[in-house]
Protein backbone atom coordinates (compact mmCIF):
# COMPACT_ATOMS: atom_id res chain seq x y z
CA UNK A 1 0.00 0.00 0.00
CA UNK A 2 3.02 2.23 0.06
CA UNK A 3 3.55 2.73 -3.43
CA UNK A 4 0.00 4.56 -3.06
CA UNK A 5 -0.83 8.04 -2.10
CA UNK A 6 -3.65 9.33 -0.40
CA UNK A 7 -5.02 10.79 -3.59
CA UNK A 8 -4.48 7.51 -5.40
CA UNK A 9 -6.60 4.85 -3.03
CA UNK A 10 -9.99 5.33 -3.20
CA UNK A 11 -13.44 5.10 -1.35
CA UNK A 12 -17.00 4.74 -1.81
CA UNK A 13 -19.02 7.98 -1.43
CA UNK A 14 -21.46 5.64 0.96
CA UNK A 15 -19.11 4.41 3.23
CA UNK A 16 -18.79 0.59 2.34
CA UNK A 17 -15.19 0.58 0.57
CA UNK A 18 -12.26 2.24 1.16
CA UNK A 19 -8.40 2.06 0.21
CA UNK A 20 -9.03 0.87 -2.74
CA UNK A 21 -6.20 0.96 -6.01
CA UNK A 22 -7.08 2.88 -8.97
CA UNK A 23 -6.91 -0.34 -10.73
CA UNK A 24 -9.46 -2.21 -8.45
CA UNK A 25 -11.94 0.81 -8.69
CA UNK A 26 -11.90 0.40 -12.07
CA UNK A 27 -12.54 -3.09 -12.41
CA UNK A 28 -15.41 -3.34 -9.78
CA UNK A 29 -16.72 0.01 -11.47
CA UNK A 30 -19.75 0.67 -8.83
CA UNK A 31 -18.92 0.02 -4.81
CA UNK A 32 -20.68 -2.93 -3.56
CA UNK A 33 -22.75 -0.56 -1.69
CA UNK A 34 -23.77 0.98 -4.64
CA UNK A 35 -21.83 4.27 -4.29
CA UNK A 36 -19.57 5.85 -6.69
CA UNK A 37 -15.67 5.83 -5.84
CA UNK A 38 -13.86 8.83 -5.22
CA UNK A 39 -10.26 9.93 -4.13
CA UNK A 40 -9.52 9.30 -0.75
CA UNK A 41 -8.03 12.63 -0.59
CA UNK A 42 -7.49 15.49 -3.19
CA UNK A 43 -3.69 16.25 -3.75
CA UNK A 44 -1.90 19.46 -3.97
CA UNK A 45 -0.63 20.89 -6.49
CA UNK A 46 3.27 20.78 -7.38
CA UNK A 47 4.71 24.14 -7.21
CA UNK A 48 4.62 26.53 -10.37
CA UNK A 49 2.10 24.20 -11.60
CA UNK A 50 0.30 27.90 -13.38
CA UNK A 51 3.32 28.56 -15.31
CA UNK A 52 4.33 24.89 -16.19
CA UNK A 53 1.02 23.16 -16.76
CA UNK A 54 0.00 26.58 -19.14
CA UNK A 55 2.25 25.62 -21.78
CA UNK A 56 1.49 22.15 -21.82
CA UNK A 57 -0.52 20.69 -24.36
CA UNK A 58 -4.24 18.92 -23.43
CA UNK A 59 -2.97 15.39 -23.27
CA UNK A 60 0.37 16.40 -20.91
CA UNK A 61 -2.15 18.14 -19.06
CA UNK A 62 -4.13 15.37 -18.86
CA UNK A 63 -1.01 13.08 -17.99
CA UNK A 64 -0.22 15.54 -14.90
CA UNK A 65 -3.63 15.31 -13.53
CA UNK A 66 -4.20 11.81 -14.01
CA UNK A 67 -0.75 11.06 -12.33
CA UNK A 68 -1.83 12.78 -9.31
CA UNK A 69 -4.58 10.41 -9.09
CA UNK A 70 -3.06 7.14 -10.71
CA UNK A 71 -0.05 4.87 -9.03
CA UNK A 72 2.62 4.39 -11.21
CA UNK A 73 2.45 0.40 -10.09
CA UNK A 74 -1.42 0.78 -10.90
CA UNK A 75 -0.63 2.09 -15.01
CA UNK A 76 3.04 2.76 -15.70
CA UNK A 77 4.01 6.18 -16.73
CA UNK A 78 4.86 5.25 -20.14
CA UNK A 79 1.59 3.49 -20.85
CA UNK A 80 -0.85 6.27 -19.01
CA UNK A 81 0.61 8.66 -21.41
CA UNK A 82 0.52 6.03 -24.23
CA UNK A 83 -3.22 5.63 -23.13
CA UNK A 84 -3.94 9.67 -23.04
CA UNK A 85 -2.42 10.01 -26.12
CA UNK A 86 -4.33 7.49 -27.98
CA UNK A 87 -7.53 8.63 -26.49
CA UNK A 88 -7.11 11.86 -27.94
CA UNK A 89 -5.86 11.36 -31.39
CA UNK A 90 -9.16 11.18 -32.50
CA UNK A 91 -10.34 14.62 -31.93
CA UNK A 92 -10.86 16.77 -34.64
CA UNK A 93 -8.69 20.09 -33.59
CA UNK A 94 -5.18 19.25 -32.32
CA UNK A 95 -6.48 21.38 -29.22
CA UNK A 96 -9.07 19.15 -28.34
CA UNK A 97 -11.07 21.07 -26.43
CA UNK A 98 -10.29 25.15 -27.95
CA UNK A 99 -12.29 28.19 -26.79
CA UNK A 100 -13.97 30.52 -29.04
CA UNK A 101 -14.11 34.20 -27.94
CA UNK A 102 -17.69 35.67 -27.40
CA UNK A 103 -16.85 38.93 -26.50
CA UNK A 104 -13.66 39.80 -26.17
CA UNK A 105 -14.28 43.75 -23.75
CA UNK A 106 -16.40 41.48 -21.06
CA UNK A 107 -14.15 38.55 -21.28
CA UNK A 108 -16.44 36.08 -22.27
CA UNK A 109 -15.19 32.46 -24.01
CA UNK A 110 -16.51 29.48 -24.98
CA UNK A 111 -15.31 25.59 -24.12
CA UNK A 112 -16.04 23.67 -27.13
CA UNK A 113 -16.30 20.05 -26.13
CA UNK A 114 -17.72 18.72 -29.16
CA UNK A 115 -14.83 17.84 -31.45
CA UNK A 116 -14.62 14.05 -30.40
CA UNK A 117 -15.58 10.80 -31.92
CA UNK A 118 -19.37 11.24 -30.72
CA UNK A 119 -19.61 14.85 -30.69
CA UNK A 120 -20.29 14.98 -27.08
CA UNK A 121 -18.76 16.45 -24.02
CA UNK A 122 -18.03 12.39 -22.88
CA UNK A 123 -15.68 12.09 -25.59
CA UNK A 124 -13.52 14.61 -23.16
CA UNK A 125 -13.45 12.54 -19.95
Amino acid sequence: MSSHTSSQRYLSTRGGSYGLSFEETILKGLATDQGLFLPGEIPSLPLNWQESWARMSFSELAFEIFSLYIAPSDIEPRALRRIIDQSYSKFRVPDVTPTVTLNRDKKIHLLELYHGETFAFKDVV
